[in-house]
């Protein structure tokens, strides 16, 4: 590896190489003077995606995994490479988000000295100019996000801590693998992994920024099928569970229960009045299987 290579970025592409070309287009015309490599993972694909990738990024090596790994799997390869590389930055993307031209850029600039992580601001696809996501908090009574969303109209001037910034765009330091290890892969394969990142990078003290200079702009929930589809719903219930199963104490435990008892209900009535029946049955479905199959050893 070239020893200038300062940061390796890594894109997880399973049976969509369309999105992952537009994301590799987007990362390959970075205006940036760090310089960086591009590895994109292949989940097990079972089309023609990496005879794609290889006819269309000969100088780009593709990692392939002989099964989809889910995300965790997936993008825990890419963590772990980038690790024995010795690179002192990671960054992990998914492949269907747009980044800004200077996103690189920004993220390097833009780190703080004491960050183990750090995000861009993200916005809708479709609505370019529609903030996503900019982080939240982890609240500490019931493990949940507190999102900072369309409340907060003005986006901030300078670097800001989060507690939460969800996986579309992470950019890690080497030393935060030391420290927290890589992601729970029995979140398989996507949805609350991030959150749990984020929660353990908490309780051991380390900080995470969002960087609003840096820009990326996301499909929403392509890879599960759409918002509210019976992927989507299913996945979303069986993992939640899963978390607050694994991470709540004792004595949150009742306030955790009661909440997402009242979020079941809710939900039950939003997608019963839609009219999305299929998507209901996943999601009762995903509900009694996060918070009553055994937990994974």
């Amino acid at each position: 590896m070239n020893k200038d290579v300062v940061l390796n970025i890594y894109i997880l592409n399973w049976n969509q190489p369309e999105l992952t070309l537009d994301c590799v287009y987007s990362l390959l015309n970075q205006s940036t003077s760090t310089e960086y490599r591009i590895f994109i993972i292949d989940n097990g694909s079972t089309d023609n995606s990496v005879e794609i990738f290889n006819q269309k990024f000969p100088n780009i090596v593709v990692l392939r995994n002989k099964s989809n790994l889910g995300f965790q799997g997936g993008m825990n390869r890419g963590l772990s490479h980038g690790f024995n590389q010795g690179v002192g930055y990671i960054l992990i993307i998914n492949n269907d988000t747009i980044a800004d031209i200077l996103m690189i850029e920004e993220l390097i600039k833009g780190i703080p000295d004491d960050a183990a992580l750090v995000s861009p601001i993200i916005y809708y696809y479709d609505s370019p100019n529609k903030i996503w996501s900019i982080g939240g908090k982890i609240n500490p009574l019931f493990l949940e996000v507190t999102r900072f969303l369309d409340f907060s109209p003005s986006v901030p001037k300078k670097s800001v801590r989060r507690e939460f910034i969800p996986s579309c765009a992470w950019l890690l330091r080497r030393e935060t693998i030391c420290k927290i290890g890589y992601l729970d892969e029995n979140y398989y394969p996507i949805y609350y992994d991030d959150l749990d990142f984020c929660l353990r990078l908490k309780r051991i003290g380390c900080k995470v920024y969002l960087i609003p200079q840096a820009k990326l702009w996301h499909k929403v929930s392509i890879s599960s099928g759409g918002e509210k589809s019976p992927t989507e719903r299913y996945l979303m219930a069986r993992n939640s569970g899963y978390y607050f199963r694994k991470n709540m104490k004792m004595w949150q435990a009742p306030f955790i229960i009661i909440f997402r008892l009242l979020s079941f209900l809710l939900w039950t009535f939003r997608l019963l009045f839609a009219g999305k029946f299929n998507s209901l049955r996943s999601f009762w479905r995903g509900s009694v299987e996060g918070w009553f199959n055994k937990l994974p050893e």
